[in-house]
């Protein structure tokens, strides 16, 4: 069928840099969660692209989607594929 699928992801077992949690961006809360400062870090630093779940948050609940981020699989094997071989190679130890 037509339209958006989307996978949850527990992040947990993952560093995010301080460098990331504590930029400020127009789009996210203040301070910015770890969600968000994760998937801006994924997105620059591996290739890969997450949705932030706090982001579907009121500031006051947003903390529940710390641990978490939103994949979009609604895309072509290729694309899949892609993603995970970025995911494997990178070397999240060394953060």
């Amino acid at each position: 069928p037509n339209g958006g699928f989307f996978i949850i992801g527990d992040t947990s077992q993952l560093v995010c840099p301080e460098s990331y949690l504590n930029e400020v961006t127009e789009a996210s809360h203040v301070p910015m969660t770890r969600d968000w400062a994760l998937s801006r870090f994924l997105t620059k630093e591996v290739g890969v692209t997450a949705i932030p779940p706090s982001a579907f948050y009121s500031p006051s609940t947003c903390h529940l989607a710390g641990n978490t981020l939103r994949f979009a699989y609604c895309k072509d094997n290729g694309t899949i594929k892609e993603a995970h071989e970025r995911l494997a190679a990178y070397n999240f130890d060394d953060q």
